[in-house]
């Protein structure tokens, strides 16, 4: 082979070698970009979801008159055996668990073996179109408490039975309200405490503890004498610790 060749061939193949070299640099420069973009996306929406947490209103916190507990329960009747439940009023998964349990949690209070202590949490406020839906009906569901353990009982399956979908913006202050009075005869001062939002901070309260010290992270969450347990299984968990009683 001359030298003219053997030129020819080291400048083919130094300008091949520089081809794949910037090849792949613009491989990885695409690549950065994308995982760039990926965490700008990532911090975006967590920093959308802080503002949006960070941007909900504080609301003064009223203790109800109703019975409640200091982890922020309403406390519903009287028995040795606690039982505490975690609530949405928009979650459709404790909608289909209060259809189960219902009539089963009234006779053990009705026979003085439990004492079922309901938290009201506003966890699916987010999935409401920005009404908080979840905050407004469990403030609601307390005013109710005030009237009597089994006002509570009945509007919450009340407002179960006109629960909304998520991702819609949920009943609106006045239907909340029709439902109360006409469904469940709550009288005026049921109505006045729910426009006056009085028990929206408590609300408000609960939820952060729920979530926080408690440790609660889904709806519906059933616990029994401080032990948590599985749904499927809640009603044999407690009439355990009824007869272990």
């Amino acid at each position: 082979m001359g030298k003219s060749n053997r030129n020819t061939d080291r400048r083919q193949a130094a300008e091949a070698l520089r081809k794949q070299q910037a090849a792949e640099a613009r491989r990885r420069k695409i690549v950065f970009g994308v995982a760039i973009g990926a965490a700008v996306v990532l911090i975006g929406g967590l920093l959308v979801w802080g503002i949006w947490m960070n941007s909900k209103p504080e609301y003064e916190e009223h203790t109800p008159a109703a019975r409640t507990t200091d982890t922020y329960g309403v406390q519903i009747g009287d028995g040795p055996v606690q039982v505490d439940l975690y609530i949405d009023y928009m979650c459709p998964a404790c909608n289909q668990f209060e259809s189960a349990y219902a009539e089963q949690i009234q006779s053990w209070v009705d026979a003085g073996t439990v004492t079922v202590n309901y938290h009201p949490l506003a966890i699916l406020d987010r999935l409401s179109n920005g009404t908080e839906y979840s905050s407004r009906a469990a403030a609601a569901a307390v005013c109710a408490a005030d009237a009597g353990e089994q006002q509570f009982l009945d509007y919450t399956l009340a407002l179960y039975a006109n629960q909304p979908a998520e991702n819609s913006e949920g009943l609106s202050d006045d239907e909340l309200i029709r439902i109360g009075t006409e469904d469940v005869g709550l009288d005026a001062s049921w109505q006045s405490c729910v426009e006056d939002e009085r028990y929206r901070g408590w609300v408000q309260e609960g939820n952060a503890s729920a979530t926080g010290d408690q440790g609660v992270s889904a709806t519906p969450t059933a616990k029994v004498d401080g032990e948590v347990v599985q749904n499927s299984e809640f009603a044999e968990k407690v009439q355990a610790a009824i007869d272990a009683g």
